[in-house]
């Protein structure tokens, strides 16, 4: 399982990203090796358990061992600790977050060419009119991450991805910084989103302020 990406973050926070190459059994030992016994969800496929246990793994390499609870909207909470956390997954990869001062969220994606065939569920009149023919796909992966990362945060359901969350315009580099806007009827917040593109994988978190 080798760590791919691990980076300090304002507000007293971390990240880590991993590609997951061992199966349950193997990550199930490595858990164990570090004290932790999972109360592990057999009920699921073998791809997604993987994908449960490399979160779990991965956290604990941050030296977080509470159990992860989660709320009716799938949302994880760390079970006892004042910590916030989120946690993506892409193909082989995980990714978690977490900052011991705010809520944050973060998305991990593959790029690839399949993200046009879906714009049209989260990008917005607005965010349509600022984008980059030349960068266009990269900039699509930020705005769908940007807003991910939002509704991660806000951490409820019935959110409409073009209607309530907007980005703010913004270059593409390999690395940067946006805002996305999310409101709905009396609420308002703004969150600012760091991106950063490498080796395919499009990363982006957001922390709430």
């Amino acid at each position: 399982m080798p760590l791919k990406v691990r980076q300090f973050i304002a507000g007293k926070g971390e990240l880590a990203i991993w590609h997951v190459t061992e199966k349950p059994q193997e990550l199930l030992e490595i858990l164990k090796l570090h004290g932790i016994y999972a109360d592990v969800p057999f009920s699921r496929n073998p791809k997604r358990l993987s994908e449960w246990l490399a979160a779990r793994v991965l956290l604990s390499e941050l030296n977080i061992k509470q159990k992860i609870i989660y709320n009716e909207q799938g949302k994880p909470f760390l079970d006892g600790d004042g910590a916030f956390v989120s946690i993506s997954h892409s193909g082989p990869f995980v990714a978690v977050i977490i900052n011991h001062g705010n809520k944050v969220g973060i998305d991990i994606e593959i790029t690839g060419s399949r993200i046009h065939r879906v714009s049209h569920k989260f990008v917005n009149d607005f965010e349509n009119n600022w984008l980059s023919e030349l960068h266009k796909t990269l900039q699509l992966y930020i705005i769908w991450g940007a807003k991910e990362c939002a509704f991660k945060i806000f951490g409820l359901g019935a959110i409409d991805f073009r209607d309530h969350l907007t980005v703010e315009p913004f270059e593409f580099s390999h690395q940067g910084i946006t805002q996305v806007h999310f409101k709905k009827e009396e609420i308002h917040c703004v969150y600012q989103v760091f991106f950063q593109y490498l080796d395919n994988l499009m990363i982006t978190y957001a922390i709430a302020s």
